[in-house]
């Protein structure tokens, strides 16, 4: 293969990651803690320029707490979401702060404080909530002080309580060694990876998994704390072909879920229908109780 041909798969292979890593992101709000772990440059754009004009459309303040990037980099993310990044500073909708950790011992306490400062001051400057995403490569400065940094993650948990404060917590799968990250994953409610195939989102109960090919996998339960999330997902999904949803790794159903579906179905565009191969017992046994399983934008085969 010349040249022109590496660049071009890998210029394919990027853009099919950033579209992974951009749809993870949707449905992300106010009340999540979410650890996002990617392993590319692009992936890392997509998943903050995407969460950031979310919150921004809602009418919340963005916070960026910067480590590795610099302010340039930051700004040329935003901005090819088609967001107005000086405008939003000038107001007081974006803030972008430096993440300094002079001090010797990592406190848990005094970094929640600070967080439960900016979310108040969001909210006392008459934003909704306050949406945060944090680089944590800061974390590796201190590497012996790493169940500190565990301890933040499992401790700040009940500031997202409140259902005013989203973070989102970026773990670069390149810096950190894959012992730690998993103890540091696992501290989240809500975990987010991408990869250049694959994205998968484990939002307490449920998981969504997208590859590349368009295809939706489902596992868990879904039921009514998963329903507006799996609606956000699915809408999220465009394309000219029937939207293939495999849904075997589902272990519970209820009626919430199985209407997201069908709404999503519904809202698919012309001609195109949702595709259920091997239905999940539990979801088959509740649309056939609700008489959704012959509806005609919702095949099950």
């Amino acid at each position: 293969m010349d040249g022109a041909g590496r660049r071009g798969g890998r210029w394919r292979r990027s853009c099919a990651a950033g579209s992974l890593a951009r749809h993870a992101v949707v449905g992300i709000v106010p009340g999540d803690h979410v650890c996002a772990s990617f392993g590319s440059d692009e992936e890392q754009q997509a998943i903050v320029a995407r969460y950031a004009r979310q919150a921004l459309r809602r009418g919340e303040r963005f916070l960026y707490l910067a480590h590795s990037s610099d302010d340039a980099r930051i700004h040329t993310c935003l901005e090819q979401e088609g967001i107005d990044v000086e405008a939003g500073v000038a107001v007081g909708q974006i803030k972008i702060r430096r993440i300094e950790r002079d001090q010797e011992r990592i406190d848990p306490d005094a970094i929640i404080a600070a967080l439960q400062g900016d979310r108040r001051a969001a909210l006392r400057d008459g934003y909704s909530a306050l949406c945060a995403a944090a680089e944590m490569s800061w974390a590796l400065t201190r590497p012996a002080e790493m169940d500190a940094v565990l301890r933040y993650e499992r401790a700040v948990r009940h500031v997202f309580a409140a259902a005013d404060v989203a973070g989102m917590c970026q773990y670069d799968r390149r810096l950190f060694p894959a012992d730690v990250l998993e103890r540091l994953v696992a501290a989240h409610e809500f975990q987010l990876w991408t990869g250049p195939q694959l994205a998968t989102t484990a939002r307490r109960r449920l998981t969504i998994s997208e590859h590349d090919g368009g295809v939706v996998a489902l596992a868990g339960a879904l039921d009514i704390d998963s329903a507006a999330y799996l609606a956000a997902r699915l809408a999220a999904l465009d394309g000219g072909d029937d939207l293939v949803v495999l849904t075997s790794g589902l272990g519970f159903a209820d009626i919430s879920g199985c209407r997201a579906l069908l709404h999503a179905a519904e809202a698919l565009g012309r001609g195109r229908r949702m595709v259920l191969p091997d239905a999940a017992a539990p979801l088959v046994r509740v649309l056939e109780l609700c008489g959704w399983s012959s509806h005609a934008r919702l095949v099950l085969v």
